[in-house]
């Protein structure tokens, strides 16, 4: 519908008795569909650069949201497209590109923050109502060109134009309506002469345009004569005056680009107060290739930081004195975001000289919406200037400019389209207010929500639709590209993703991958966060890697202290001064002692107490304090050979420590047999109490009160009557601590009948090595360890996990794993399908991805590419070229093609593009001559630089500056030069003029 209305206004056939007549009836006009999808960089730029040959004039009516508080323009392809079609469009004359200012008038909008209507390459046109005034959606900016009619009140005309249903309606409005009727007149300019570049299109333009009825309290008349106004540029385009103009136009002279030093002096922009910075400009005048003199467009490349970007109103004075508002307060933009090298461009110093002080100031009015009072910062400014080196104007393009106020017939009370004669039933989507047609792009007014393309469609919806949020008004506006639902049109506020996205839990984001810290969630829509110190993680407890400074014990992950610290749950403090390493604060708390200090049952000592000896053989490099044997008192080593003394009743026989001679055990046999039994029972010395010692029974104890007492049943010696006072234990039990008990605890092993400390780390074991642990929970530093082949390990080994403290094996080939069935991520050269870890088998042109563990395409047109680096190619499939190991079908820019070696070669370096034996295009600052790039092209030629190509001059000129005979700035012999002519001395001169 939009299309065809503005098709219409250009191009409706003349004396067609339905309608009405185009501007340029003569002009064929076709649509490039572009706002009916998701429209991305590359849409724009195909859009942009569709067959720039055969399109001379592209008419465009969108650009970013007219909110009030947007900032965009066109990414890097629209950009290059952009470019590419002024440098070759039209055999090198240059597309025109005629854009719509913006309707966002109503939402206090700046064009100036659209980067469309904010180019050089665009004529950017805004709207007047019938009656000259000012429409209600008009966006004021310096970079508007100039102004055509469109709907104003409700009491001004609109566009009549054909419609939709081979209808004609006299409803269409806003600048949408005004782009394609300057695109028109511009069609009637190039009838007139096809060879206007595209900047002589916009010399002619400000030419010929008028400031007539216009209302615009900002009218001002800059240096070079030109009446301009931020509303409506130079004025009301006058289609008679652009077509004689264009039947007598000479191109203007070359453009030349001055890009000046930036300013990068910091400067406080504080509330209530303007900024100013002066800078002063040359020109470029110490560069002919660049020198500008007589300016076209200017350029201010800006960065600010400001809490308030809506805050702010920029200026920019020329040296002539010309003030420019490059931007203005923006009521609805609360963006802290500021401005990073954005361009503001003003056409109001068109013709100006360049040279001189340049004055930029800005202006922050603090509004009652700001909640932040840092002050923003000017970081940097500075000018870019196009224009020419030479008086752009021959005589022959002198025009006076003379004002003429036509009347013309031009509505938009609202954004929509007016209502037509339609009386049918509307849509169930439209409000009461009513329709002009049946669908729920024809309503009036919404009953629920509307979505909105960048032509001003709006489709009337119950509720809306994927990739939409509900806005404000009913507007369903778009969530940001990966979003399925959102909450709003920042990359940050998406509620769920589309297919092949992941939600981040915490930014809100949709992503590809889960970063380190996250994993993903059952349903696999989710990347949920780690515990706090992992890095990586297969569910919220379980890491499998640890954040810096951490380590993993088990499935979560700890802070690992230095050696001599412990931590003591919020940082590493030094453990006690005997300590070399320790589980806590204390002497009891030591894992191993420091030099002079041997461990003894968890202390350290500095010298072994009674009934332990010093075991010389060091465990993990430190000596110990080991206990006797239970035989002795004192020993000198390990075992019951190393005794050095020995307990009550027991005597000392060569380390041994035997038992004393016991006379009341003795038989009557013995007694007969003499010696020392005999010698006590003949003196009664047992009745008396003398050497009572030798009285008792093995199973008796000397109380104090030298009577022969019995020991606990579980004793076979003992030194008193308690359990654990037992010195000798019966072949049933193993002594243990001075107990005899029926087998050693948790925590210890027997060891020729007697029970000894597991190492630190065991929970259990069967000796007293660190690979000897036969079950495991934590150590003595607090620290969970897991059995695997006998010993307890703060973590299982990959392709295993942990079940009651035991490190169990994953399935075959999977590297973390849930349990025995469930793997989460396998070995490199397997994949994981369906829980089983799968051997890579990768195809021709496909490697191995070590990161995601799968197969994964050479780069295109590779059919072998590097093992670990699928981007560099060994060699390429058929009709690709292969280039610095990369393979191309069609060689990449500043290279040709070499049949023979399949390879691209480079250009020689001052190409552009060329082929084996020269160059077809040159790169800036040189010119094609002869299949060869020069700085400067021969006698006899000019540098043309539209084509950037060495132009032969006029037969007549030996040297010049163009291809006309009055062009010439040398001539050859016998000819004389004149005004630009080399003339023959033989013809008559003007009176009062000589040959010299």
């Amino acid at each position: 519908r939009h299309g065809t209305r503005c098709a219409g206004e250009v191009a409706a056939t003349a004396n067609n008795s339905h309608c009405t007549v185009g501007i340029a009836f003569n002009a064929k006009i076709g649509g490039v569909r572009m706002l009916d999808g998701d429209v991305t960089d590359m849409v724009e730029a195909k859009s942009l650069s569709l067959n720039p040959q055969h399109i001379h004039i592209y008419s465009a009516s969108w650009g970013p949201d007219d909110d009030g508080k947007t900032v965009d323009g066109p990414a890097s392809l629209a950009r290059q497209a952009f470019e590419n079609g002024i440098r070759m469009g039209r055999r090198g004359l240059g597309s025109v590109f005629v854009w719509a200012s913006g309707n966002g008038g109503r939402s206090r909008d700046h064009c100036s923050c659209d980067g469309y209507t904010n180019s050089i390459y665009t004529i950017s046109i805004s709207s007047t109502a019938e009656s000259g005034k000012k429409p209600w959606y008009l966006e004021e900016c310096a970079s508007t060109l100039a102004t055509t009619y469109s709907s104003g009140e409700s009491y001004d005309r609109k566009i009549i134009t054909t419609d939709l249903r081979q209808r004609c309606t006299d409803s269409h409005t806003g600048t949408s309506a005004s782009a394609p009727m300057a695109a028109g007149i511009i069609a009637l300019a190039l009838e007139a002469n096809p060879f206007l570049t595209w900047r002589d299109i916009q010399h002619i333009i400000v030419r010929t345009s008028r400031a007539g009825h216009l209302n615009a309290n900002d009218w001002k008349t800059n240096a070079a004569g030109y009446k301009v106004s931020h509303l409506y540029g130079f004025g009301l385009m006058d289609a008679e005056a652009m077509v004689i103009e264009a039947e007598k136009w000479t191109t203007v002279p070359p453009q030349h680009v001055c890009v000046e030093n930036t300013d990068r002096q910091i400067k406080t922009i504080r509330p209530d107060s303007i900024v100013r910075s002066i800078y002063k400009a040359t020109g470029c005048s110490d560069n002919p290739n660049h020198h500008v003199i007589y300016l076209e467009h200017v350029v201010v490349r800006i960065t600010i930081t400001h809490p308030r970007r809506g805050d702010l109103a920029i200026y920019l004075t020329s040296p002539s004195g010309t003030r420019s508002q490059l931007l203005a307060n923006r009521l609805f933009d609360h963006s802290m975001e500021g401005f990073k090298n954005w361009e503001f461009m003003t056409t109001h110093c068109w013709s100006e000289k360049a040279a001189g002080d340049w004055i930029l100031e800005i202006c922050d009015t603090p509004s009652q919406l700001r909640n932040f009072k840092t002050p923003g910062k000017l970081k940097e400014w500075s000018l870019v200037l196009y224009g020419t080196s030479i008086q752009p104007y021959s005589p022959r393009n002198d025009f006076p400019k003379v004002e003429r106020v036509r009347s013309s017939p031009v509505e938009d009370p609202t954004e929509d389209y007016g209502t037509d004669d339609y009386s049918g039933p509307c849509n169930a989507e439209c409000s009461k207010v009513g329709c002009d047609g049946p669908g729920p792009d024809h309503c009036t007014d919404c009953l629920h929500y509307y979505y909105k393309s960048k032509n001003n469609t709006r489709i009337c919806v119950s509720t809306c639709p994927p990739g939409h949020y509900n806005a404000d008004k009913k507007r369903c506006k778009k969530c940001s590209p990966n979003c399925e639902t959102c909450v709003g049109g920042h990359s940050d506020q998406c509620m769920t993703c589309k297919s092949g996205y992941y939600l981040n839990e915490v930014t809100n984001s949709c992503i590809t991958n889960c970063p380190d810290g996250f994993y993903l969630d059952k349903n696999k829509i989710v990347c949920r966060k780690c515990s706090e110190n992992c890095k990586t993680c297969v569910e919220f407890q379980i890491c499998t890697e640890c954040k810096l400074g951490l380590s993993l014990h088990g499935t979560k992950c700890a802070v690992r202290c230095e050696e001599g610290k412990y931590h003591n749950g919020r940082e590493c403090e030094p453990c006690h001064r005997s300590c070399a390493t320790c589980a806590g604060a204390g002497v009891d708390a030591c894992i191993n002692c420091t030099q002079g200090y041997f461990m003894e049952d968890g202390r350290c000592v500095q010298s072994c107490s009674s009934g332990y000896y010093l075991d010389h053989s060091t465990e993990s490099g430190y000596k110990s304090c080991k206990r006797c044997d239970a035989s002795c008192l004192e020993c000198s080593g390990q075992g019951d050979r190393n005794c050095t003394s020995c307990p009550s009743g027991y005597n000392l026989d060569t380390g041994v420590c035997v038992v004393g001679t016991v006379c009341k055990d003795a038989t009557e046999e013995s007694w007969a047999e003499g010696g020392f039994c005999m010698l006590v029972k003949k003196n009664n010395l047992c009745q008396r109490k003398v050497l009572q010692q030798l009285c008792c029974r093995t199973w008796d104890y000397l109380d104090n009160s030298q009577e022969c007492q019995l020991c606990d049943a579980s004793c076979q010696k003992c030194i008193g009557p308690e359990l654990d006072n037992c010195i000798s234990c019966p072949l049933t039990r193993v002594f243990d601590d001075g107990r005899c008990i029926m087998q050693c605890p948790q925590g210890k092993f027997e060891f020729n009948r007697q029970c000894h400390l597991c190492h630190h780390t065991c929970l259990d074991c069967s000796g007293s090595e660190p690979n000897k642990c036969t079950a495991c929970e934590r150590d003595r530093r607090g620290i969970e360890r897991f059995l695997y082949h006998g010993e307890c390990r703060e973590s299982c080994p990959p392709g295993h996990y942990h079940s009651d403290h035991t490190c169990m094996a994953c399935s075959v080939h999977c590297e973390v794993c849930l349990n025995s069935s469930h793997c989460k991520r396998c070995f490199r050269g397997y994949y994981l399908t369906q829980n089983i870890c799968q051997k890579h088998s990768c195809r021709e042109g496909e490697v191995e991805d070590p990161d995601s563990e799968d197969c994964i395409p050479c780069l295109d047109g590779c059919q072998e590419c590097e093992f670990d680096d699928p981007r560099i190619c060994i060699t390429c499939i058929q009709n690709y070229y292969m280039y610095k190991h990369h393979c191309y079908k069609y060689c990449p820019e500043n290279t040709y093609r070499d049949e023979s070696s399949l390879q691209c070669r480079d250009c020689p370096s001052n190409c552009d593009s060329c082929d084996k034996d020269k160059c077809d295009s040159c790169r800036e600052g040189f010119y094609l001559s002869g299949g060869t790039c020069v700085s400067e092209c021969g006698a006899g030629f000019f540098t043309d630089d539209i084509s950037r190509e060495c132009e032969p001059c006029h037969r007549s000129c030996a040297t010049c500056v163009g291809y006309s005979y009055d062009n010439c700035t040398g001539c050859k012999n016998n000819f004389h030069l004149s005004r630009g002519q080399c003339l023959n001395p033989r013809n008559s001169l003007p009176s009062g003029k000589f040959w010299s």
